[in-house]
C-alpha cells in the first residue's frame, strides 16, 4: 500500500536567551577546528591507503607474473614429455619419470631437494639488463622440485619475480617468490557411479532388480545425498540379453555397442522385451507412486540425432555427442600399476620387470600400496605362512578360528577374514593383502581391501548395521559411525560356489574336459571368445556357396530318330484249377523305442584354415512305434492263373543315333564350393594387444567358445548361441597353457596372452578343502535371505559368482549386492532372482585411477619460502 506524504509545517524560530550567545560561538571554534584537523588527518589517510593501494597493485603484478610463469614451466615440462610420445601413444608414468630423469629432473627428497633451474630453458624475452622478463616483470630464478609418490609425480615450481615502480628519483622495488605445485597423475576414474558396469554382460540381466540404496533404505545418514536418485547401469562393449529377460532398471542403462539377442542378433524392437525402467522426472530423479514404489516403463531408446539428458536407455553411447547423460568409461584400468612398478631398495623404476602384462608384478603392488596407512582387527583373522599349502580341512579351520589379532596397512600371504555378530570385522582405511582374501560375516568402518590375487566371498558379507524399530539403518553403525567397504582385486573376485556342477549333479567342476562343467565354465568360454576376437584382424563369415572358377568342355552332337517293331501280348487267365492257400492276420503285439535323426550342417571348426561344411546326423529324440505278427486264421481256394499269348502289336520307340559323320561342341561348366570368407575386424586392437584369458585352475586348459558363429559384416557383429553345452567340442575350442607352441597364448613374435585363474593364486589351498569352506559358510546361513555382499566390488577382470538355489548348500538362489558390481567380465548366476542396490559411497572409499589418463593438474600454492 502507498502511503500518503506527510507534509509538516514551517514555523519562525524564537531568538537565542543572551546567556547562550558565547557559549554557541565557542562550540562553533571548536567545531571549526575539529572539522579542520579531520579533514587534514583524512587527506593524510587518503594518501596513505593511496600509496598502500598502490603498493598491493604492484605487488599483485608481480605475484601473478610469477605465478603465469609456474603454471607455464609446468605445461613447458607436460608438454616436452608429450611431444616425445608417437601419433597413436599414450602417456604412462613410467615413460614420463624416464623422460623426467633424461632431461635432469631427478626425483629429490621432500625435506631436503635439490632444486633445478630452469629460467634459461622458457624462451622468455631478455630485457635491458640482459635478463628475463616477462613484460616489465623481471624473472630472476624458476627452480623446480620433482617429488615421486606412488600414483603421482609432484612438481613444485618457485618463481621469484622482480619489479621496480615510481620515477627516476623515487623508485622502490617490488620482489614476490610464488611456489605452486603441480601433479603428473592419473585422474580418478569415472565408472565409480554405477551400479553394474562392465564390458560385457549377459546372464545377470536374468531376474534382476537393480535401484538406488537412498531409495531402498530410508537412512538419516543418507539423507545428506539426493533422494529418489536413478540408478546407472552400464556396458562398454556388448549386452547379450536371454529370450526373457524380466528384470527392472530403476534408472538409465547405457551401452556403448549395440545390445544382442541370445543368438547374437541385434535387438531393434526394445518394446517387445520383459525389461522395464523407471518413470523419470526432468532431473533424472525416480517417480513414485503413492505406495513408494517405481512407476514401470518400457525401454525407449534415446534418439541419436537429438539426444537428451535423463532418459531410460541409449545404444551405441560413444557416438553420442558430449557425453550427453554423464561419462561412460571405455574401459577398467587395472587397480594396481602395471609399469613395472619401483625397486622398494633402490627406489629407481623397473619398467623391465613386467609393464604392460596385464598381471600384478610384486613392484607394482609395492608400488601402488606404498602410501597406505589402514589397519583391520576384529573378528577372526587368519593368515598363512611364507610358501604354506594348505592341504587338510583342520589346517583350514585353525585359519578360519584366527591366528593374529589384527592387519596393517600391507599383508603378506593369504589372508581368511570371518566375522561374527558379535565379532565384526573392523576396517579402518586402506589395506593391501600381498595374496588371496577369502572372506564373510559382519564387517564395519569405513575403508578398503586391495588384494593382489583373488578374493573368495563365500557367504554373507554385510555391514554391522543399526537396527531401529525393526529397521536396518543401511551403512550406519550402532554409534553413529558410518559403515562402508570397497573391495577391489588383482585376480578375479568370485561370490558363493564356483565349484558347484551344473545343475546340482555330479562331482565338483575341476576345470578340465574330464570333468563336469557349470555355469562358471559357460560364462568363462564366452568371455574368453570375446578376448579372443580383439587378436584376429580378419573374422571369417557364414559360409556360402561361391563359384569357384570354370572349365572347357566338349560334348557329341545326337539327333533322335524312331522305328517300329512287333512285340507279342500277354495276358493272365485262370486255369480252371484251384489251390490251397492260408489266410494270415497282422496282429499288434507291443510297442517299441526307436530313435529319430536329421541331418544338420555344421560351419568348419576355426581357427584357420577354415574347412567345408561338416554334415552330420544328430538324433533329435525318440519316437514310439508298434510291434506286429503275422497270425495264420484259416484257409482259402483260389483259382491257378497262367498267362497266355492273345496277339501281335506294334509301337512306336525312340532311340539316340549319331549323325554321320558325328558333329562336336564346346560348353563351359560352372565350379562351386562352400567356403567361408574373411572380413576385417573392427574390433581389432592390434598387433601390440595383450589378450587377457581366463582358466578355472594353474595349469588348465583355457577354454575359447569360438568353434561356432560368424561375424556379420553387416552389423559388425559375431553372431552365436548365448550358452554352449558342457565342454562342447565342436563349439569350444582348448588352448594350452603347458604348450609354448599354443597359437592362442604364445602367438609368435608377440607378447605371450595373460592367464588369470579363478582358483587360488599358487594353489595355496587345496579345491576340496576350499569348496569345503565356501559348503561350510553357506550351510550355517539362513537360507530364505538373499546371499547378500555390502561392497562395491572392481575388479579389470572379472567378478564370476554362482548363489546355488538347492541343498545341501543354505541358499534358494537369491543374491543381493548392496555396492556395486564393476568388472570387465561380470557372470553371476543367482537363479532365484538378483537385486543390486547402488550405494554411492563406493565413491569415497575406493580410489581406482585411469593410467591412460594421465595429465597435469594445479594442486595449490604453498606459502612463500626464500631460497
Amino acid at each position: 500500500m502507498v502511503r500518503p506524504t506527510r507534509r509538516i509545517a514551517r514555523r519562525g524560530r524564537p531568538a537565542p536567551h543572551p546567556s547562550r550567545k558565547g557559549t554557541a560561538l565557542s562550540i562553533a571554534l571548536i567545531l571549526l577546528m575539529l572539522v579542520t584537523t579531520g579533514t587534514a588527518a583524512l587527506l593524510s589517510l587518503a594518501v596513505e591507503a593511496s600509496e598502500g593501494n598502490t603498493a598491493r597493485i604492484d605487488r599483485f603484478e608481480v605475484k601473478r607474473s610469477a605465478t603465469s610463469i609456474n603454471r607455464l614451466t609446468a605445461s613447458e615440462v607436460w608438454n616436452a614429455y608429450r611431444r616425445t610420445l608417437g601419433a597413436s601413444e599414450t602417456p604412462t608414468m613410467i615413460d614420463l619419470r624416464l623422460h623426467l630423469d633424461s632431461i635432469g629432473l631427478t626425483s629429490q627428497p621432500e625435506n631436503a631437494p635439490e632444486r633445478t633451474e630452469v629460467v634459461d630453458t622458457l624462451g622468455l624475452a631478455l630485457g635491458p639488463d640482459e635478463g628475463f622478463v616477462l613484460g616489465d616483470i623481471r624473472i630472476d630464478s624458476v627452480l623446480v622440485h620433482r617429488i615421486d609418490e606412488p600414483r603421482r609425480t609432484r612438481l613444485e615450481v618457485t618463481t621469484v619475480a622482480i619489479a621496480h615502480f615510481g620515477a627516476a628519483d623515487d623508485r622502490w622495488q617490488v620482489t614476490e617468490t610464488v611456489t605452486d605445485v603441480f601433479g603428473l597423475e592419473a585422474p580418478r576414474w569415472d565408472g565409480l557411479d554405477f551400479a553394474l558396469l562392465a564390458s560385457n554382460i549377459n546372464c545377470i540381466m536374468c531376474h534382476t532388480h537393480v535401484d538406488d540404496a537412498r531409495r531402498i533404505y530410508d537412512t538419516p545418514g543418507f539423507r545428506d545425498f539426493p533422494n529418489f536418485a536413478r540408478a546407472r547401469v552400464g556396458s562398454i562393449e556388448s549386452f547379450q540379453f536371454r529370450e526373457d529377460p524380466d528384470s527392472l532398471i530403476a534408472g538409465t542403462l547405457y551401452l556403448g555397442g549395440p545390445a544382442v539377442d541370445e543368438h547374437g542378433d541385434p535387438i531393434t524392437d526394445w518394446s517387445s522385451m520383459n525389461l522395464k525402467s523407471a518413470e523419470l522426472d526432468a532431473h533424472g530423479h525416480i517417480v513414485e507412486d503413492g505406495a513408494g514404489d517405481v512407476i514401470e516403463v518400457d525401454m525407449d531408446p534415446a534418439d541419436p540425432a537429438a539426444p537428451r539428458p535423463y532418459e531410460n536407455l541409449y545404444v551405441n553411447y560413444f557416438d553420442f555427442p558430449d557425453d550427453v547423460d554423464g561419462v561412460l568409461p571405455d574401459r577398467f584400468p587395472l587397480p594396481f600399476r602395471d609399469d613395472g612398478g619401483v625397486d622398494t631398495t633402490t627406489g629407481n623404476a623397473t619398467p623391465d620387470q613386467g609393464a604392460d602384462n596385464r598381471r600384478v608384478d610384486q613392484n607394482e603392488f609395492e608400488a601402488t600400496v606404498a602410501t597406505f596407512a589402514g589397519s583391520l582387527a576384529g573378528g577372526k583373522i587368519g593368515v598363512t605362512n611364507a610358501g604354506e599349502t594348505v592341504t587338510t580341512a583342520a589346517r583350514a579351520q585353525q585359519l578360519v578360528d584366527g591366528t593374529e589379532s589384527a592387519l596393517a596397512a600391507v599383508t603378506r600371504g593369504n589372508v581368511i577374514l570371518t566375522g561374527t555378530d558379535t565379532d565384526p570385522i573392523v576396517l579402518d582405511g586402506d589395506v593391501a593383502i600381498d595374496g588371496d582374501l577369502i572372506i564373510s560375516g559382519p564387517i564395519k568402518g569405513v575403508g578398503s581391501l586391495w588384494v593382489k590375487g583373488n578374493i573368495y566371498v563365500r557367504s554373507d558379507l554385510e555391514y554391522n548395521d543399526a537396527v531401529v524399530a525393526g529397521e536396518r539403518q543401511f551403512g550406519y553403525a550402532a554409534d553413529g559411525s558410518q559403515n562402508a567397504l570397497g573391495m577391489t582385486a588383482g585376480g578375479n573376485i568370485l561370490v558363493g560356489d564356483i565349484y558347484r556342477p551344473e545343475w546340482g549333479s555330479g562331482d565338483a567342476v575341476d576345470g578340465t574336459p574330464s570333468g563336469t562343467s557349470n555355469f562358471t565354465i559357460e560364462q568363462v568360454g564366452i568371455f574368453n571368445r570375446r578376448e579372443w576376437l580383439k587378436t584376429q584382424p580378419e573374422l571369417p563369415g557364414e559360409s556360402e556357396r561361391i563359384v569357384t572358377g570354370t572349365s572347357e568342355r566338349t560334348r557329341e552332337i545326337r539327333r533322335y530318330v524312331t522305328w517300329q517293331e512287333p512285340y507279342a501280348y500277354y495276358a493272365w487267365q485262370d486255369s480252371g484249377e484251384f489251390r490251397t492257400i492260408n489266410v494270415t492276420e497282422r496282429v499288434q503285439t507291443g510297442t517299441r523305442e526307436e530313435a529319430v535323426y536329421e541331418w544338420r550342417t555344421l560351419p568348419a571348426l576355426i581357427p584357420p584354415p577354415y574347412g567345408r561344411p561338416r554334415r552330420v546326423r544328430v538324433q533329435t529324440g525318440t519316437r514310439t512305434v508298434p510291434v506286429y505278427e503275422n497270425v495264420v486264421i484259416g484257409t482259402r481256394q483260389e483259382p491257378i492263373r497262367e498267362r497266355v499269348f492273345q496277339e501281335f502289336r506294334t509301337r512306336t520307340r525312340g532311340a539316340w543315333r549319331s549323325y554321320d559323320p558325328p558333329r562336336f561342341e564346346n560348353y563351359t561348366v560352372t565350379h562351386r564350393a562352400w567356403v567361408r570368407p574373411m572380413h576385417p575386424n573392427p574390433g581389432y586392437e592390434g598387433p601390440a594387444y595383450v589378450p587377457r584369458y581366463y582358466s578355472f585352475g594353474e595349469g588348465d586348459p583355457v577354454p575359447i567358445m569360438n568353434g561356432e558363429g560368424h561375424f556379420d559384416p553387416s552389423s559388425q557383429l559375431w553372431i552365436a548361441d548365448e550358452r554352449a553345452p558342457a565342454w562342447d567340442r565342436d563349439q569350444i575350442n582348448l588352448a594350452d597353457p603347458n604348450d609354448s607352441s599354443d597359437p592362442y597364448l604364445y602367438p609368435a613374435g608377440k607378447t605371450p596372452a595373460a592367464i588369470t585363474t579363478l582358483e587360488p593364486t599358487g594353489s595355496w589351498i587345496e579345491p576340496d578343502v576350499l569348496r569345503g569352506l565356501i559348503t561350510d559358510a553357506l550351510a550355517t546361513r539362513t537360507p530364505d535371505e538373499p546371499l547378500t555382499v555390502d561392497a562395491t566390488l572392481y575388479s579389470a577382470n572379472s567378478i564370476f559368482g554362482v548363489v546355488p538355489n538347492s541343498a545341501p548348500e543354505g541358499t534358494t538362489g537369491k543374491f543381493r549386492i548392496q555396492g556395486s558390481l564393476l568388472a570387465a567380465d561380470v557372470g553371476l548366476l543367482g537363479p532365484g532372482g538378483t537385486d543390486i542396490y547402488f550405494d554411492p559411497r563406493g565413491e569415497l572409499v575406493l580410489d581406482i585411477r585411469d593410467a591412460a589418463q594421465l595429465d597435469l593438474e594445479h594442486m595449490g600454492a604453498l606459502p612463500t619460502v626464500e631460497y
